[in-house]
């Protein structure tokens, strides 16, 4: 049933540029979440870092849900 259930979340079609915007998106998430790991082990100020990747985050997150389909928010 696993590989139904991981078929199942890249089944699902997107247009074109709303695919691209995902991408921009989950790059944004990702970078926000490098540079938030960097300060926080480097203990620098990371507010502002957690705020980027916390915003980044829930954007997503709430694209996904809005766009996407609810087997999305489990990939």
């Amino acid at each position: 049933m696993i590989p139904l259930y991981l078929l199942h979340v890249t089944a699902v079609e997107h247009s074109e540029g709303l695919l691209g915007m995902f991408v921009c998106i989950n790059i944004l998430v990702v970078a926000s979440g490098i540079v938030f790991m960097y300060r926080l082990f480097k203990q620098k100020n990371v507010r502002i870092a957690a705020m980027t990747f916390g915003i980044a985050l829930v954007v997503n997150y709430i694209l996904i849900a809005i766009f996407g389909d609810p087997f999305d928010l489990l990939g």
